[in-house]
C-alpha cells in the first residue's frame, strides 16, 4: 500500500497506536481545527467558503452543498458525484471511503460510519467504504454502517439503521432497515 489511508480503504486491519497510524491523527486534527472555523463562520460568507475550500483541500465539486455544522473526520475519503446536497448536522466518519453518486440527498442528522474496532484489540481499526448510488435519499437521523452500499434512486426512511446493503429502487427503514417497499 502506497499510505495509510489507501491500506484503510482496503479494509486491511490498522492498529491506531502505530507508527504508521500517525498521518490519520495528524490529518484527523487538521480537519478538526478547519472544521471549528467552518462551523462558525456566517453561512455563505468568504470565510465559510475559504473553509470549506481549506477542509476538502480543493476537492470537493461547487455544485455539492453542506448545510453546517457538519463533522467530518477524514475529507480527503470522500468523493462525490453532481449535485449532491447535504443538511445540516451531517457526520462523517469517513476515514474507511465514502462514494456519493450524482444527485444524492442526505436529511438532517444523518451518520454514516466507515470504521469499526476489532472485538479483541480495540485499538486495531477495520474499516469498509461506503457507498451511495445517484438519486439515492437519505432520511433524516439515518445511520448507515460500515461497508453498506445504497443502491440507485434507494430512499432510506427517517431514523432507520442501515446494516446492509439496500437495493436500487427500493425504501428501506427500521432498525435494523428492512425493505418496506419498491419504488416503481
Amino acid at each position: 500500500m502506497s499510505n495509510i489511508f489507501e491500506k484503510l480503504k482496503s479494509g486491511a486491519p490498522v492498529d491506531m497506536m502505530s507508527e504508521e497510524y500517525m498521518p490519520a491523527i495528524e490529518e484527523l486534527q487538521r480537519a478538526d481545527r478547519v472544521l471549528f472555523h467552518l462551523n462558525h463562520a456566517e453561512p455563505g460568507s468568504a470565510e465559510q467558503r475559504a473553509a470549506w475550500d481549506e477542509l476538502f483541500q480543493g476537492r470537493m465539486p461547487e455544485e455539492v452543498t453542506i448545510l453546517t455544522p457538519a463533522q467530518i473526520d477524514f475529507p480527503g475519503q470522500i468523493t462525490f458525484g453532481k449535485q449532491v446536497f447535504i443538511n445540516h448536522s451531517f457526520t462523517a466518519m469517513s476515514i474507511g471511503g465514502i462514494e456519493m453518486g450524482d444527485n444524492v440527498q442526505i436529511g438532517p442528522h444523518v451518520t454514516i460510519v466507515t470504521d469499526n474496532h476489532d472485538l479483541q484489540q480495540r485499538y486495531v481499526l477495520k474499516c469498509r467504504t461506503v457507498v451511495i448510488g445517484d438519486n439515492a435519499w437519505i432520511g433524516a437521523d439515518a445511520t448507515i454502517m460500515p461497508g453498506v452500499h445504497i443502491g440507485e434512486n434507494a430512499v432510506v426512511a427517517g431514523g432507520a439503521v442501515v446494516t446492509k446493503d439496500v437495493p436500487a429502487n427500493t425504501v428501506v427503514g427500521g432498525n435494523p432497515a428492512k425493505v418496506i417497499r419498491q419504488i416503481d
